[in-house]
């Protein structure tokens, strides 16, 4: 029988996000397993290698870090305080390509299941893309439980 003693939760902050939160707090609990609420702050994009040019190194990193600031406060004010006393949990936010730092991370800390939620790109965008849970799904060594949005 497979033992589940850390859990992972992947989050954008998306109402998806939202659901699967639940669905690991549940889990978690279930398992009287260890939360890791995690979060990725992808890296900038320009739309055009001139933009490069004119956005400094310095601006650069002080967008990262307040981007870091930023989802760790949400992190605390959106998940971390919907958590009971008895469920442990420790806030992670890296920076990087989602997919990549999130399978990096899994690997590290020899994570037994990871929860997120999916999209659904469609079309070129998903052609293009992916998703990031696709993704994980499938390069994680560890069981992925992706949550799909609600249908209206």
């Amino acid at each position: 029988m497979t033992s589940i003693k850390k859990i992972a939760f992947c989050t954008d902050f998306s109402d998806n996000s939202n659901e699967a939160f639940e669905l690991a707090v549940d889990l978690t609990g279930k398992y009287q397993a260890r939360l890791f609420m995690v979060h990725v702050v992808p890296p900038l994009v320009f739309p055009s290698p001139v933009m490069e040019e004119f956005i400094s190194e310095q601006a650069s990193l002080q967008f990262y870090k307040d981007a870091i600031r930023w989802a760790t406060e949400q992190i605390e004010s959106v998940y971390l305080n919907k958590l009971g006393k008895s469920l442990q949990a420790e806030v992670r936010v890296l920076s990087g390509h989602p997919a990549s730092e999130i399978l990096n991370f899994l690997e590290q800390e020899e994570i037994d299941l990871v929860v997120m939620g999916t999209h659904g790109l469609a079309g070129l965008a998903h052609f293009f893309l992916g998703s990031t849970a696709e993704k994980v799904v499938r390069r994680a060594s560890c069981s992925v439980l992706t949550v799909h949005p609600k249908k209206a």
